[in-house]
């Protein structure tokens, strides 16, 4: 008989094993494919670097160079973008074209001048006001006369067929008629003679006077006059500069005498164009034309003001000259001169100007300017009408026009009247003059104009408005119509 305390027989170790080894078995893991992304792979970035990094530290990296690097490229555009611009806009047109005493002309500058004398040739020509308006008009009156010449010709040929058929001796019919035929023979006569004279205008207009405003209004003499007038603008500024108050408000212009001269601007712009769009066209604005309109009225203000302080009697020289070709001929003279060599014997035997040498050199009477519009400078005329000079003082030798010139002084008139024809040529011409006068002082320097940037196409208006050169004569006279915009 049993104990019923005996337990149950364990069962052996072996066994037990084996389960737990097949359980581990149906549990082991197996292999993934999947990225450890912060594992390292060993393979380099750029250039054999960057085998350290991880996948996830390589993707930021690269993804920081590729916004880096688009960065930079949109720097770099919006940079050369800007340089452009800057470059066109502030840059170049504030290169000088030319400059006087030290003073530079920006060509922003002379493109505005340029415009601005466009417009005013294009007025001249082309304007309501214009030589081609006024041609028209002429020929639309001419018309008239000649209206009258047909019908007062008829008329003639009428009465004096009813005075043929009238019986013969006197009558009051005849009178009558012959008072009318008198009559009409004047108003044919009369317009004959305006039938003539504008004929005379009309002809003098298309063949003279518009073929040659035709060759100004073109590039050649437009940017020409256009920097003549900045560097003498220069010059009269730098006068001003040192004058009365007074004398400064009198040339230079108010804003009211701007505003009229800009009013009659506009009034007068050709009608088949529009003032605004030539603007637009030549990329200028409306304060540009204004400012250049005041270098315009500060000129001819100084031309009035100039003109006003000629008077009869003035200062005048008496003076004789001797010109040659080299300066080792006029020093020879001058050496000879100097040893008592009588001025009017060289002057007759070796001077080279064929209007003076003959008289000795005598240059006569003159009033400060004659000379220099005789010989187109000064250099001369701004010794000879120095108040410093005395009778028979002779001048060292002065080049001028490529010619050397040695002058003596004969007599000195400070009130001698001047011919009242002499008197007016001086005034017509006292800006030329003074202009002429200033450049020729030796403290004056004006620089040589730069070829490139007077011809440059961004500071010239389009060949629509502006020719780039003369139009070629008209045999049949007249003149092409109003340029034009692109």
């Amino acid at each position: 008989m049993k104990s019923q305390t005996e337990r149950p027989v364990r069962q052996p170790e072996s066994k037990r094993s084996t389960r737990s080894s097949k359980a581990n078995k149906s549990k082991r893991y197996r292999r993934q494919t999947a990225r450890i992304e912060a594992r390292r792979d060993g393979k380099p970035l750029i250039f054999g670097w960057g085998k350290h990094l991880s996948h996830s530290e390589k993707v930021v990296i690269q993804r920081r160079a590729t916004w880096g690097l688009t960065a930079f490229i949109a720097v770099l555009i919006v940079a050369v973008v800007v340089g452009f611009w800057i470059n066109n806009n502030i840059i170049q047109p504030g290169l000088p074209i030319t400059s006087v005493n030290g003073h530079q002309i920006p060509q922003s500058q002379y493109r505005k001048m340029v415009a601005f004398k466009t417009l005013q040739e294009m007025e001249k020509l082309y304007g309501p006001h214009g030589l081609n308006q006024q041609v028209k008009d002429l020929q639309t009156q001419d018309a008239v006369q000649v209206k009258i010449i047909d019908d007062q010709t008829k008329q003639i040929d009428d009465l004096n067929k009813q005075i043929k058929a009238l019986p013969a001796g006197s009558s009051a019919k005849r009178t009558q008629l012959n008072n009318e035929l008198k009559a009409a023979q004047k108003k044919a006569t009369d317009a004959q003679n305006k039938h003539q004279s504008l004929q005379s205008q009309i002809t003098n207009l298309t063949q003279t006077t518009i073929p040659l405003e035709q060759q100004i209004f073109a590039v050649p003499q437009i940017s020409s006059d256009s920097v003549t007038w900045l560097q003498n603008d220069e010059l009269i500024r730098e006068w001003l500069a040192n004058q009365s108050s007074a004398i400064q408000a009198r040339i230079n212009p108010s804003n009211s005498q701007i505003d009229k001269a800009m009013k009659d601007l506009l009034a007068n712009i050709p009608k088949t164009n529009s003032y605004n769009n030539l603007l637009s066209a030549m990329s200028v604005t409306n304060d540009d034309m204004r400012a250049m309109m005041a270098i315009k009225l500060r000129r001819d203000n100084m031309q009035t003001y100039l003109a006003s302080q000629i008077v009869s009697p003035n200062y005048q020289v008496l003076a004789r000259v001797i010109v040659t070709d080299t300066q080792q001929k006029a020093n020879n003279i001058l050496k000879q001169l100097k040893a008592g060599k009588d001025f009017g014997t060289l002057a007759k035997a070796q001077s080279q100007d064929p209007t003076t040498s003959s008289k000795g050199g005598d240059l006569g009477w003159e009033a400060y300017g004659q000379y220099a519009q005789s010989q187109g400078a000064a250099v001369v005329e701004n010794w000879m009408f120095d108040r410093s000079r005395t009778i028979n003082q002779i001048s060292p030798v002065l080049k001028e026009n490529g010619s050397y010139h040695i002058v003596q002084i004969l007599g000195i008139d400070p009130s001698r009247k001047v011919d009242a024809s002499t008197l007016k040529t001086l005034k017509d011409n006292a800006l030329q003059d003074w202009l002429t006068e200033q450049q020729a002082l030796p403290s004056t320097n004006i620089t040589p104009v730069d070829q490139n940037k007077e011809l440059d196409p961004n500071n010239l208006p389009p060949t629509s408005i502006l020719p780039s050169s003369p139009p070629s004569q008209n045999p049949n006279g007249g003149a092409p119509g109003a340029p034009g915009l692109p």
